[in-house]
């Protein structure tokens, strides 16, 4: 990877890492450890998100120059009900972030959000400049996530209305990198249906709800990339190519696990395609979760981005051979 505009850094100033402990924040601290550049890595512990005393605490004790916001409040079904923290920490907290960066020379805010912030007006691919929601149409996971993308616009465009932030001065900017259907080093998907698989001779699975898995690690080397880069500031979709059912997934990632030597005996066959009416949930899920990604596929060809673009049924396959893998050796 090329990190060409880590040379305007301040490098006695950390890079601030929110939700160390989330599968993005686990792979974040992969991604960083061989820079030349020190970074904090914080978790709930460590600040509380809810809390702006606690937030502006953080920033002033630490001044980062970069920040990369991989926390979120992502209990979807339980922020029906939690719709003041839920609030909080996916919108307040990132406006938090904003301000402060919005006013360091030289500074980034990499924040990550989500496919939730459009409600199927669509049925291909969304572009980042297609309209969100509407909002009454979102689950209160998705309308605090749309919230907290908002905030950071505003701050970014209002400082550069006013002056504090020019981009020929001191050229400080964001990034909003929406994903969908992260796995990673943690409970996901993934791990549930090769458990499941495990356990029971036959699964039922949702298949009229599409999207793309996609990877943490890859979605942390993304950030990073882009923190690294002189790309302009704004939202981009960061997914790998391909477009996969739920129920598509499962059966991607057992019969991997299977050929992985995987002691599974479920068939193929017995893992049930079901609509999502069948299987009920207090929050709403998007039916089209499609991102277009060409704008990230851009930006990546402009600053050296060597690795090739990924597709999503190779990233699972490894996450799956690579899981498969420690688990027999366990």
């Amino acid at each position: 990877m090329s990190y060409s505009s880590f040379e305007l850094l301040d490098h006695s100033r950390p890079i601030l890492v929110f939700g160390r402990d989330g599968q993005v924040g686990r792979a974040l601290q992969i991604c960083l450890k061989d820079l030349q550049i020190p970074a904090v890595f914080l978790g709930r512990s460590d600040c509380d998100l809810a809390s702006e005393s606690s937030m502006i605490e953080v920033l002033n004790r630490y001044q980062p120059q970069v920040i990369m916001n991989a926390a979120a409040y992502t209990a979807v079904d339980k922020a029906e009900s939690e719709h003041e923290l839920a609030f909080a920490i996916n919108s307040k907290a990132p406006e938090l972030m904003a301000r402060y960066i919005a006013n360091v020379a030289h500074g980034i805010l990499i924040h990550y959000s989500t496919d939730y912030v459009f409600a199927d007006t669509k049925k291909d691919a969304y572009l980042e400049s297609d309209p969100v929601g509407p909002v009454d149409h979102l689950n209160v996971y998705g309308q605090s996530k749309l919230s907290g993308e908002k905030a950071i616009e505003e701050v970014f465009n209002l400082s550069e209305d006013f002056g504090h932030t020019s981009y020929q001065d001191k050229f400080s900017r964001y990034f909003i990198l929406r994903t969908s259907w992260v796995y990673g080093d943690g409970g996901n998907f993934i791990r549930t249906m090769l458990r499941l698989a495990g356990e029971r001779d036959q699964l039922k699975v949702v298949a009229d709800q599409v999207g793309a898995p996609t990877s943490a690690q890859w979605l942390a080397e993304v950030g990073v990339q882009m923190a690294g880069s002189r790309v302009g500031s704004g939202i981009y979709h960061a997914v790998p190519d391909g477009e996969t059912s739920w129920h598509g997934l499962a059966v991607f990632a057992i019969e991997t696990a299977v050929g992985c030597g995987e002691g599974i005996e479920i068939k193929s066959e017995n893992i049930r395609a079901i609509p999502a009416t069948d299987y009920p949930l207090p929050a709403k899920r998007p039916y089209n979760s499609r991102l277009n990604h060409e704008k990230l596929k851009r930006a990546l060809s402009e600053m050296a981005y060597t690795n090739h673009y990924p597709h999503w049924q190779e990233q699972v396959e490894a996450y799956v051979r690579n899981y498969v893998e420690q688990s027999l050796k366990s």
